[in-house]
């Protein structure tokens, strides 16, 4: 039986990349994944007059695949940026553990500083005690409430100026996916590669895997030997994020490019006709905590303070 050959240098293939009809051995599909990455920072400026970039990693495949070519990247291409690592712990039983373990090990590997911000210790409460709050219904959605806030404050409080994010093609189309479903004009003005922040306290956020598909990501992973948790996140089962995932997949076997092409018509015919009828919202300083919010509260503060009540109530 005949091998496939590599498109670029005639030698075995290891990795399809199907939406782009193509076959790369190994040595070739690293090259390909790491200049798309530098690509797309240099297509929307993402690292533009920027000097300490804080990356936001969990110990899954694409931060961490984000990390490893951050790390090889950043000293060729920007030898002036600084790179840290930002991990949080959630306190997951028998989860988290795996994924800090994760992180530490690549990091060293690397040599990138980072930072591990252990919920428990630091804020008092595990993710999983927000289910005895009234959003106890959506953990997921109260989880990334806690995450978006604490990479923030954790990039702000390290003096960092972007906060890099694995998120890649397919949990930005599901995004779309939802909003468009509801209507949500707001949210879909949001979907951004870059948000720009003007605000100190407000780190601007870029998403170089952007045009990347997760399947890329676990390519990339496995071609660099890092290494891969042996579970998903048990907190996210059932939810209706993944079964939207499952449909876009379905949707994308029978239109091969469906993702990429749903993504380019949003930032290049939408986005744009949305950045101009629909205002920035203002932003104020949460009367709490002081950080960055679009009301007197912010919503992770809403949300502890819940807890806070719950937790009270349950020991009276």
């Amino acid at each position: 039986m005949k091998m496939a050959s590599c498109r670029l240098c005639g030698g075995q293939a290891a990795y399809s990349i199907e939406h782009a009809k193509m076959m790369l051995c190994q040595d070739c599909f690293i090259k390909y994944y790491e200049k798309k990455i530098y690509n797309t920072i240099m297509k929307h400026g993402m690292l533009r007059g920027a000097r300490n970039v804080a990356v936001a990693v969990s110990g899954g495949k694409d931060s961490m695949a984000l990390l490893t070519a951050m790390s090889k990247l950043v000293p060729e291409k920007f030898p002036n940026i600084k790179l840290v690592a930002i991990h949080i712990n959630l306190g997951i039983e028998g989860y988290s553990e795996k994924c800090q373990e994760i992180v530490k090990r690549v990091c060293e590997g690397l040599g990138v500083e980072y930072v591990i911000h252990d919920l428990l210790s630091r804020e008092g409460y595990r993710i999983l005690d927000l289910k005895s709050t009234p959003l106890g219904r959506r953990i997921c959605g109260a989880c990334g409430t806690v995450k978006r806030y604490l990479m923030n404050r954790l990039a702000y409080e390290i003096g960092a100026d972007r906060l890099a994010t694995g998120h890649n093609l397919d949990d930005i189309v599901e995004l779309l996916f939802e909003f468009y479903l509801k209507g949500s004009v707001e949210d879909l003005v949001r979907v951004r590669p870059v948000s720009w922040s003007d605000n100190p306290k407000l780190v601007t956020k870029i998403k170089p895997l952007i045009e990347l598909t997760e399947r890329e990501n676990t390519y990339y992973a496995m071609a660099q030997g890092i290494p891969l948790l042996d579970a998903a996140c048990p907190l996210a089962e059932g939810s209706r994020m993944l079964r939207r995932k499952k449909l876009i997949g379905l949707i994308e076997r029978e239109i091969p490019g469906f993702k990429h092409m749903f993504y380019k018509s949003h930032v290049k015919r939408i986005l744009p006709r949305l950045e101009k009828t629909v205002p920035e919202p203002s932003i104020m300083e949460c009367e709490k905590c002081g950080m960055p919010s679009l009301s007197n509260t912010c919503s992770y503060c809403k949300l502890v303070s819940r807890l806070a009540a719950q937790s009270a109530e349950n020991s009276t």
